[in-house]
C-alpha cells in the first residue's frame, strides 16, 4: 500500500480494509433466521400472500425498519437489503478504529492501521470479544433490526470529535431502527450530560437534552403507548411466557457464566487503558455502570419487567469497544523497525482476510447448508396457488418467508404486545399437540381446534405422523404436503 496514498487520503483505506472485512462474511441468504422481521415490509407485494399471514397482522413494533425496506426492496430489489447489510457491517470496523484512533494516536500510522485490521477480522469471526453477553451481538451475518445498532459506533465517534448534535442524530436513529436500543441511548446519553456537567458546560448540558428528547420521544411514546399501555394481567401473562421463550436473552440466572466475568475484566481493563481521556472515560464509564447495576438489579430482584428492558444489552457495544482498545492499546506498544513492521503487516492481513473468507464461504458455509433446506420450499411452491394457509411444525421457521405462504403459526417468530404473545403461544401449543397425537382421534380434535381459530387448507407433516390415509401433493422424501379437504372431508 503506498505510503502516498495513505498520507493523503487515509479514510480511503480505512474503506478499503472495511470493504476487505466484508468480504470474509457471507452474508445469510435473506429469508434466514431474523429476516421474517421483513414481513411488514413485503406482506403487500403481489409475488407473495403474506398479507393473510397472523404475524403480519399483529402490531409492528419496528415502523422505521418497515418502511425503510419497503421501499428499498420496492425500488432496488431484495439485492438492495444486501447492500444495506454489506454496509453496516463495514460501518463497524471503520468507526471502531475511528475511535481507537482518536485514543491512540500511534495507530493511524499504516502498519499499525493494517494490523488493526487484521486482528479485527479476527475478533469478528472468533466472536468471543466482540460479542455482548446473553448470546447478543450488534451485528453478524443475518441482516436484522438490531444491525443498525453499528450507528451507535457513529455516534460515539462524533461525539469524540465533538459533533455532539450529530452524534445524537445516529444514536436515536438506531434505536428508531429498533426500539430495544431506547434504553441503551439512554444510557450513552447519560454520560454526555455527565461529561458536561464535570467539565461544567451547561450550555451544551441542555442544548443535548433537549436535542435527544426531541428525537427519541416519538419512538418512546410509540413503544409504551402500543406494547405496554394494555391490561396488566395480560402484561403479566404476556411477560412469562416470553421469558420461557428467550431465556437465554431475558433471564440473567439463565445465562450468567464465568465468559460474562471475563467480560466485565475485559471493560474494566479497557476503562484504565483510557482514563486519562476524560471525555471518553466519562461516557464509557456511565454507558457501562448503568448496565451493570440494572443487571445486578435484575439478578436479585428478579423484576420480569426489567428483564424485558435488556439492560445487559448495552454489552454489545462496550465489548467490542473494550477489545479493541485493549488491542489498540498493544499495537501501540509495538517497536519493529519499518521494513519488518510492513512485512509482518501485510503478512498478517492476508493471512487473516484469506483465512476467515474461505471459512465462512466455503468451509463453513452456511448458505449451502441453509440451500438444501429449501428443497421442501421449492416443492411446497409448486402448489402455491392453490394454498391459502399452512399448518406446519413450529420448528420450520423459514416455509413463511421463502414460500411467501401464511402459515398459521412457527416457534420462532412471535407477535411482540403481550395480549397478542398469550395467542401466539395458545397457536404453539396447539399445533404441537396437533403433531405429537398418538391417534387419529386426537388428532382430528386438535386440528378442529386449530380450524376454529383460522382457517387452513393444508399441512405440511412428516410422512409417518400423520395419522390418516391421504394424497401427497409433494414429492419430498421426509414430508408431505396434504390439503385438509381431502383428507378430512366430513370431519372438519
Amino acid at each position: 500500500m503506498n505510503n502516498k496514498i495513505y498520507k493523503k487520503n487515509p479514510i480511503l483505506v480505512y474503506l478499503i480494509l472495511s470493504i476487505l472485512f466484508v468480504m470474509t462474511v457471507q452474508q445469510f441468504i435473506l429469508y434466514k433466521g431474523n429476516a421474517a422481521h421483513l414481513i411488514h415490509s413485503i406482506k403487500f407485494f403481489e409475488t407473495n400472500k403474506l398479507q393473510n399471514d397472523w404475524i403480519a397482522n399483529q402490531e409492528n413494533h419496528l415502523p422505521l425498519f418497515t418502511y425503510f425496506n419497503y421501499f428499498l426492496i420496492k425500488f432496488f430489489s431484495k439485492n438492495g437489503v444486501y447492500i444495506v447489510h454489506s454496509i453496516l457491517l463495514g460501518i463497524c470496523p471503520f468507526f471502531l478504529f475511528l475511535i481507537s484512533k482518536n485514543l491512540f494516536q500511534k495507530i493511524e500510522n499504516k502498519n499499525y492501521c493494517i494490523i488493526w485490521f487484521a486482528i479485527f477480522i479476527f475478533i469478528f469471526h472468533e466472536n468471543s470479544f466482540f460479542s455482548g453477553v446473553a448470546g447478543q451481538s450488534v451485528i453478524d451475518a443475518g441482516y436484522q433490526p438490531a444491525s443498525f445498532g453499528t450507528l451507535i459506533f457513529i455516534g460515539i465517534y462524533l461525539f469524540l470529535i465533538k459533533k455532539n448534535f450529530l452524534s445524537i442524530f445516529f444514536i436515536c436513529l438506531a434505536a428508531s431502527f429498533h426500539p430495544t436500543y431506547v434504553l441503551h441511548t439512554g444510557f450513552l446519553i447519560l454520560g454526555f450530560l455527565t461529561y458536561f456537567i464535570i467539565s461544567k458546560k451547561y450550555f451544551d448540558f441542555f442544548k443535548v437534552i433537549i436535542f435527544y428528547i426531541i428525537l427519541i420521544l416519538p419512538i418512546t411514546v410509540f413503544i409504551i403507548s402500543n406494547f405496554i399501555m394494555i391490561d396488566k394481567n395480560l402484561v403479566l401473562i404476556g411477560q412469562k411466557i416470553l421469558l420461557e421463550r428467550i431465556p437465554h436473552h431475558a433471564n440473567i440466572h439463565h445465562w450468567l457464566t464465568y465468559k460474562d466475568i471475563i467480560s466485565l475484566l475485559i471493560y474494566f481493563i479497557a476503562l484504565f487503558l483510557v482514563r486519562n481521556n476524560l471525555r471518553f472515560f466519562i461516557i464509557f464509564s456511565v454507558f457501562g455502570f448503568c448496565s451493570i447495576f440494572l443487571s445486578l438489579a435484575q439478578y436479585f430482584l428478579i423484576s420480569n419487567s426489567l428483564a424485558l428492558t435488556f439492560p445487559w444489552r448495552s454489552s454489545v457495544f462496550i465489548i467490542p469497544v473494550s477489545s479493541l482498545i485493549i488491542v489498540s492499546y498493544f499495537i501501540n506498544k509495538i517497536k519493529f523497525e519499518d521494513k519488518k513492521l510492513r512485512l509482518f503487516s501485510l503478512s498478517l492481513i492476508i493471512i487473516t482476510s484469506l483465512l476467515f473468507g474461505l471459512k465462512s464461504h466455503y468451509i463453513k458455509d452456511l448458505n449451502s447448508k441453509f440451500d438444501q433446506k429449501l428443497k421442501l420450499v421449492k416443492d411446497i411452491k409448486k402448489k402455491f396457488t392453490s394454498i391459502e394457509r399452512i399448518i406446519i411444525p413450529v420448528n420450520l421457521d423459514y416455509i413463511r418467508m421463502n414460500t411467501g405462504l401464511p402459515i398459521f403459526i412457527d416457534w420462532k417468530h412471535h407477535a411482540f404486545r403481550y395480549d397478542q404473545l398469550i395467542e401466539w403461544s395458545l397457536r404453539v401449543n396447539l399445533v404441537n399437540n396437533f403433531y405429537n397425537s398418538k391417534n387419529f382421534e386426537d388428532q382430528l380434535t386438535s386440528l378442529k381446534k386449530i380450524q376454529e381459530i383460522e382457517y387452513n387448507s393444508h399441512i405440511l407433516i412428516k410422512k409417518d405422523k400423520l395419522k390418516v390415509e391421504c394424497n401427497d401433493l409433494i414429492n419430498h422424501e421426509v414430508f408431505m404436503l396434504v390439503n385438509i379437504k381431502e383428507c378430512f372431508p366430513s370431519k372438519l
